[in-house]
């Protein structure tokens, strides 16, 4: 019983894509007041903080993820009037890198995972 070279892919792969939404779960635990009241006048965050406030775990880990897509393409956001151009620039600048980071990282691995598992 051999592993070959794309069974470690696939893998690798996973176990990125769960370690990223593990960090993620943490910060939302630990961040999320402070990066929903860093967004308090976007709509798509209020919205989303009122629909996902009363879900738990999953509800916390769906807020932060949106914030996380929001932060990744920011210009589609603001062009549509979903949030403040001006929150999106005083957003510090480590947190968003972290969560565009991390988000990008569970996206493409759990897409490679799919992708190449039979």
């Amino acid at each position: 019983m051999t592993i070959n070279v794309m069974e470690l892919v696939v893998l690798a792969c996973f176990v990125l894509a769960v370690l990223s939404l593990l960090v993620l779960v943490y910060l939302s635990y630990r961040y999320l007041e402070f990066i929903e009241t860093m967004l308090s006048n976007s709509s798509f965050v209020v919205g989303n903080k009122n629909l996902y406030s009363r879900a738990g775990l999953i509800g916390r880990v769906m807020r932060i993820c949106t914030v996380s897509i929001l932060l990744t393409v920011p210009k589609l956001f603001v062009y549509r009037g979903l949030v403040d151009s001006r929150e999106v620039d005083r957003f510090p600048v480590a947190m968003r890198c972290v969560l565009v980071v991390l988000w990008n990282l569970m996206l493409i691995s759990f897409l490679i995972f799919i992708c190449m598992s039979e």
